[in-house]
């Protein structure tokens, strides 16, 4: 048997949607038997098996609408004789399941505001990943053991990451307001849902005049970010950002 589980958890450890095809019943002469399983990436890479032929295209087909949809489901393949092509003459039934479906927040800066904010967000559906190339920050003790770290510099993070559209949400916090500029930069050419940057609104028109004069649209970018709650403590600024980002994640704005 092979290592799915290990499979699994190397995906969940990067933050990589996959589906997970069980075969849940077989009656019949089937290729495989009930528990057999196969994992498949949104590219059409898979891992494992059903039976492979006429049972593996209709999985790989179920799981595109699965990616489609963000939502599990079941199928039924019958492996009846068509014409002069043989098959096996049974039926199997699979489930399948979206694994690693969570939104990912792609967090740029890990100071005080972002330490905060990693903490706020424990428990919710982000997955955060946070990017600094400072150690003592970005592997800081008081971080949640379910933040993803990420010692690199942003560049060759933004350009090695995983980009899923709806499912990716952005913000940034450095610590510096030239590198928030050329981080945004870098950033806007990706797919997100949710691009949000810290600062006041003279540092956004400045960084706004900026990028709009090299022809960036920033149509999509948040700044000042968060809601506007009146606080300016690194807690009570990562509060504000939460909430927008979970009003945004869960369609409320």
């Amino acid at each position: 048997m092979w290592d799915w589980i290990g499979k699994l958890d190397e995906l969940r450890r990067a933050g990589e949607l996959a589906v997970l095809v069980t075969v849940v019943k077989s009656s019949g002469s089937t290729p495989r038997k009930h528990g057999a399983k196969m994992i498949v990436l949104p590219d059409g890479t898979f891992f494992g098996t059903v039976g492979g032929g006429v049972p593996e295209l209709y999985a790989l087909e179920d799981a595109r609408r699965c990616f489609q949809a963000l939502e599990a489901g079941t199928s039924t393949v019958s492996l009846q004789q068509r014409g002069e092509f043989p098959a096996c003459g049974g039926t199997m039934e699979f489930y399948l399941e979206v694994i690693n479906d969570n939104p990912r927040l792609y967090l740029f800066g890990a100071g005080h505001v972002a330490q905060s904010l990693c903490q706020v967000l424990e428990g919710t559906p982000f997955r955060i990943h946070l990017v600094d190339e400072r150690n003592e920050w970005v592997n800081a003790p008081e971080l949640p053991n379910s933040v993803i770290r990420h010692q690199s510099h942003f560049s060759d993070f933004i350009a090695g990451a995983a980009w899923c559209g709806q499912r990716t949400f952005v913000t940034i916090v450095t610590f510096n307001g030239a590198v928030d500029q050329q981080v945004l930069q870098e950033v806007l050419p990706h797919p997100a849902r949710y691009i949000g940057m810290i600062g006041s609104r003279n540092k956004w028109e400045r960084i706004s005049s900026n990028l709009t004069a090299q022809g960036c649209d920033l149509s999509r970018v948040r700044c000042p970010i968060g809601h506007d709650t009146g606080g300016d403590s690194p807690r009570e600024i990562a509060i504000s950002i939460a909430s927008q980002l979970l009003a945004t994640y869960h369609g409320k704005e």
